[in-house]
């Protein structure tokens, strides 16, 4: 069987796993703390969920997820069409993900060597059998991916508008473009910038000019929130606004460092590092956040046990933590921080890894070298 249809293969049995857990919770088969799911929660299935998104509904997340649902809901008509509409869209994006990585492992000149990847650190990965279906990053992490496709190309614009829908889904694709302009010659970064404007403007200008105080909601809602429990901050007995500043500092402090100081790593290292540091430092990490490293796994050099030590710990924190909100559990809430903290130093040494192997720095250029992520 071609090693593509094999893949894509894969990806739907665990897509249709993961869909299956939700589903069963969802419906009370099993219990609610072990089925929960974001895309079947309260307010993604009641009433406002007909209602358009940015004009007549304020939603937290960025436009291309928010149509996303809206979309799901109409063309579903009820719960049950829904769910299905919404799980076989996050598998086409899973999909998508795990064949654009196959043809970056290709253009890479690394295919044999790391098509196992693939298994170890995408299709297996935990984290895609249980968040695949679980809320929308998929949809960002496959828009992600494709860029850094064609950005290895040189179709910048292409690889730049991916971005821009990557970022207009979920916020975090953005880390890479700092890096993409580094490693670009002055003409490909104009292409950059203008493509990434123009898809903003296109999506967003409409709401921006009609409706711009439901818009906003996709910032103003992030900007105020406090920590949830899933993060290291909701260890430290600080006032919501002193978080929101230090998280922020911090997080760009570190991330100007990794700009200066390691800017002759591979464009692959500095993202999967900026996303590593975005871990540490963000006031918010939910579980399903490590969908957006596994790629970066993926083309990295093999790192299996630390991998999966941080997929284990990561289990924990989101068992114990919806154990803690619908049971009131005071020995889970005890668990769940110690498994939140030990994730936080598992993160660390994989930065520490990506930061100090000198595999990072095997290319200086790696915009004119189609090898320059061969690890």
């Amino acid at each position: 069987m071609d090693k593509k249809y094999s893949i894509i293969l894969f990806v739907v049995l665990i897509s249709a796993i993961s869909f299956a857990r939700s589903f069963l919770g969802l419906v009370g088969i099993i219990p609610w703390h072990y089925g929960y799911s974001d895309i079947f929660n309260n307010d993604r299935i009641g009433p406002d969920a007909w209602k358009i998104p940015y004009i007549e509904n304020p939603v937290e997340y960025p436009v291309v997820t928010g149509f996303f649902i809206y979309s799901a809901w109409h063309i579903g008509k009820n719960l049950l069409g829904y769910a299905i509409y919404t799980w076989i869209l996050l598998t086409i994006a899973a999909a998508a993900t795990a064949v654009f990585l196959y043809k970056l492992l290709k253009l890479l000149n690394i295919e044999e060597k790391s098509i196992k990847n693939i298994f170890l650190y995408f299709i297996f990965a935990p984290s895609l059998l249980l968040f695949g279906v679980y809320n929308w990053d998929m949809i960002a992490v496959m828009f992600m991916v494709i860029s850094i496709y064609y950005y290895f190309k040189k179709e910048y614009v292409v690889s730049s508008i991916f971005l821009g829908l990557g970022f207009n889904a979920k916020l975090f694709p953005v880390l890479a473009l700092p890096f993409m302009l580094l490693k670009a010659d002055f003409k490909a970064r104009v292409k950059i910038v203008l493509a990434f404007a123009a898809v903003f403007l296109v999506l967003n200008m409409y709401f921006i000019l009609n409706s711009f105080d439901t818009w906003k909601y996709i910032y103003t809602f992030h900007s105020s929130r406090a920590p949830n429990i899933d993060s290291i901050w909701h260890l430290m007995n600080l006032e919501a606004g002193t978080i929101n500043l230090l998280s922020l500092l911090l997080l760009l402090f570190s991330y100007a460092l990794l700009a200066y100081h390691h800017k002759k790593y591979s464009l692959i290292s500095l993202s999967f590092a900026s996303i590593l540091l975005f871990l540490l430092f963000s006031k918010v990490v939910s579980p399903q956040y490590l969908l957006w490293t596994l790629p970066f796994f993926v083309l990295y050099r093999p790192m299996p046990s630390v991998f999966y030590l941080l997929e284990s710990m990561n289990l924990a924190v989101f068992f114990l933590t919806v154990r803690w909100i619908f049971l009131s559990s005071k020995a889970a809430f005890i668990l769940a921080q110690a498994a939140v903290f030990s994730r936080t130093l598992i993160v660390a040494y994989i930065l520490y890894l990506v930061l100090c192997s000198r595999n990072s720095n095997n290319a200086n250029n790696d915009v004119n070298s189609n090898n320059a992520e061969a690890t």
